[in-house]
């Protein structure tokens, strides 16, 4: 085995390090302590449960419950948490975890290599709900090497795992709170990050305790409540009245007056969501290549970022985003063009006299209803009946998860925000037969041996040029097919008070306020 730092080949694709110390997420000395922080978010959680994460604001949550092995920094690096360091062998099929000694769970149960060896052999497990599985999928067991030791032994080498295993989806539960609450432990999680789960009122908060046997640095912040404001107006105004100190997603129409607000700070970077209405691939009228085609030049994108959006996004030109290793930028684009997409419809013999059925969240991302409402109109203007509906999060998240033979999807407007900065997760994880519900979140049920024979080679190689050429062949052969329209990658628009000091935003749409000051 050799140590990481000679083992940087297999890295080198999404370019990141482990550092020696935490350089981020770490509090000055002599803080002031912050006795509440209040966020206003747009929906509720379906789940707190690590592996049974579907978005990332979810995730979000759960890196404050139950920690990660590593912290991903803004820049892609990686800083060392419930692990200390890892080793790679030299076939890069063994991925040695050293795990940091003297860290409990908020219950008094010690982390150890059985704790995490229980949570990785939860996440492999087949028959368990694991809607973000196929990121680990190349992981064929977990052994334990000693008490704070463990080792993945890979089916084949998978260039961009280490960042992946900083995902919250593989972090430990007490193995004693399992035990308790069985299938109940998505309502009472237990977990050994810094902050314990105080409170959950469905529709209205989730309330956050610190952990006062944190093993790392005490966080400022002694109680983070998440309450749950729908309307970004709402939530813009609270911001405003001082009845929540961070908004999370505002009205995008507003955000110019937001940042000239002195009493607010405004970060909006380009992050890795891309924002797109899927179509389905099995099943309707969407079956059709030519009439998901047609979808996408009747829509005039960049009117809906400049127009709807106002510029917190930008529009797609590839199916991942630019931030991501293994974008490009397809040569073919979906340009307005509702004349094109009239003849396709004809050419496809599209029956107008059907009315679509479209689906869209409310308050998950920027002006979803919005974008969705403009969608219909255009297509509308084209002749095609579109009736949409709204839905709250966890009842949407439950009817994206339904498989082939029960889902009623037609025509629906999702985000997909990979939480590594690489374009497997996206281009893997979205299209690919085996993330096709209930296994995954591949809720357009796309499906093609061609393209899944090319990704499935992208992951097994190692050269970073070879890889690239095949995550190229991937997008072009997706972006042809089309299962999706192909809409916007959004900025991670968020507003504070400027009060707020020292937060950490990154492009992966996480934030993190445990360890600010207030001023």
């Amino acid at each position: 085995m050799k140590n990481i730092k000679l083992s940087i080949k297999h890295l080198v694709f999404v370019s990141v390090l482990v550092a020696a110390t935490s350089l981020c997420l770490t509090p000055m000395d002599a803080q002031a302590e912050i006795k509440e922080l209040t966020i206003g978010i747009g929906i509720d959680a379906d789940t707190l449960l690590p592996y049974d994460q579907t978005t990332t604001l979810m995730q979000n949550m759960a890196d404050l419950i139950y920690d990660s092995y590593f912290f991903q920094d803004p820049e892609g690096k990686l800083h060392p948490r419930l692990a200390t360091r890892y080793e790679v062998s030299d076939d890069g099929l063994i991925y040695t975890i050293h795990l940091r000694k003297g860290v409990k769970f908020s219950d008094g149960t010690d982390f150890n290599a059985d704790a995490a060896k229980q949570a990785w052999d939860n996440v492999l497990n087949p028959k368990a709900r694991v809607p973000l599985r196929f990121a680990v999928g190349m992981v064929k067991e977990c052994v334990k090497i000693d008490d704070y030791t463990i080792a993945l032994n890979l089916k084949f080498a998978f260039a961009p795992l280490a960042p992946t295993i900083s995902m919250s989806l593989v972090s430990a539960i007490s193995p004693a709170a399992l035990e308790k609450y069985g299938e109940k432990i998505r309502q009472n999680p237990v977990g050994a990050g810094p902050y314990i789960l105080k409170q959950w009122v469905k529709g209205d908060r989730i309330v956050m305790a610190r952990n006062e046997n944190y093993w790392g640095k005490k966080p400022t912040v002694a109680q983070i409540t998440w309450k749950i404001v729908p309307e970004a107006a709402t939530r813009e105004a609270m911001l405003r009245a001082g009845q929540i100190d961070i908004c999370y997603k505002p009205l995008p129409s507003n955000v110019a007056a937001l940042k000239a607000d002195p009493k607010i700070t405004v970060e909006m970077p380009l992050d890795t969501r891309t924002i797109f209405m899927g179509m389905n691939y099995q099943k309707g009228v969407t079956t059709n290549k030519k009439v998901r085609q047609a979808f996408n030049y009747a829509v005039d994108k960049k009117a809906i970022v400049d127009k709807i959006l106002f510029g917190t996004a930008e529009p797609m030109d590839g199916p991942v985003s630019p931030k991501v290793f293994g974008y490009f930028k397809m040569p073919h684009q979906y340009d307005y063009n509702p004349e094109k997409a009239k003849q396709l419809l004809n050419e496809a013999g599209f029956d107008f006299s059907k009315t679509v059925n479209m689906r869209t969240p409310q308050g998950r991302y920027l002006f979803d209803k919005q974008v969705s409402e403009a969608i219909q109109a255009y297509l509308q203007a084209i002749g095609v009946k579109a009736e949409l509906r709204t839905y709250d999060w966890p009842t949407y998240i439950a009817g994206l998860l339904k498989p082939l033979e029960e889902s009623e999807l037609e025509l629906f407007l999702l985000g997909w925000g990979p939480l590594i900065l690489d374009a497997d997760m996206g281009l893997y994880g979205q299209f690919t037969c085996e993330v096709n519900p209930p296994k995954g979140l591949g809720a357009a049920f796309y499906c093609n041996p061609e393209y899944d024979r090319i990704m499935k080679a992208s992951r097994e190689e190692q050269n970073p040029e070879k890889r690239l050429e095949l995550l190229k062949q991937a997008s072009e052969i997706v972006w042809d097919d089309a299962p999706w329209m192909w809409l916007h990658v959004e900025k991670f628009v968020i507003a504070y008070s400027s009060k707020i000091k020292g937060m950490v935003v990154t492009p992966t749409e996480k934030f993190y306020p445990q360890y600010i000051s207030m001023q």
